[in-house]
């Protein structure tokens, strides 16, 4: 017999990868007692709704993501080479996405923009933090003399960010990695012209 976090997880862990494919809004409480082999009594005893199932999968979702990743940057010993890491870590995840469905970040914000404003928050604190990592990254690079001093921080890791992600948009739209290939490639050789 499963104790209530031991639960409270495999609802989670199921209901992102439904949450990523099909969007929140189309997601139904019964994909989520199919998917889990559960009954709505209990998902509804370990979650108030459906809404806050959504919320528990995203923050699950970002965890994992960001756990890797964070594997990926703490083994780079320079900035540049952190910032490369990140493209690498994301070439892969185009073709083998840790999340069944794609990036959650991009996926929920989609819809949580609109409907779902706690949802909304959680993705706005998400990318808030991903950007602030990467400001630090790249301070820290200039600090230690790694990275141009005349590179403005906040502008640099908001354009890094914002390219990655519109890349991986693309490339799943598309359903070919190219797009996002050529996109790193240019990154890459915009992390080597900073690089001192």
């Amino acid at each position: 017999m499963r104790n209530p976090e031991q639960t409270r997880n495999l609802i989670i862990s199921k209901a992102i990868s439904i949450f990523n494919k099909k969007g929140y809004r189309a997601t139904s409480l019964s994909d989520i007692t199919k998917a889990t082999g559960m009954t709505k009594g209990a998902i509804y005893g370990n979650f108030d709704n459906k809404d806050a199932v959504a919320v528990a999968s995203f923050q699950y979702a970002t965890e994992k993501v960001l756990g890797e990743l964070r594997e990926q940057i703490k083994n780079a010993p320079t900035a540049p080479l952190k910032l490369k890491a990140i493209l690498s870590y994301y070439d892969q995840y185009i073709d083998n996405p840790p999340i069944e469905g794609g990036c959650p970040v991009i996926n929920t914000s989609v819809e949580a923009d609109d409907e779902h404003p706690l949802l909304r928050m959680k993705v706005v604190a998400m990318i808030t933090m991903i950007k602030d990592s990467l400001k630090q990254i790249i301070h820290r690079g200039i600090m230690e003399g790694q990275i141009r001093k005349e590179v403005d921080v906040d502008l640099y890791a908001n354009m890094f960010y914002s390219t990655i992600k519109g890349a991986i948009l693309i490339s799943r739209v598309e359903g070919n990695s190219r797009t996002f290939d050529s996109i790193s490639l240019g990154l890459s050789n915009q992390i080597d012209a900073i690089t001192i």
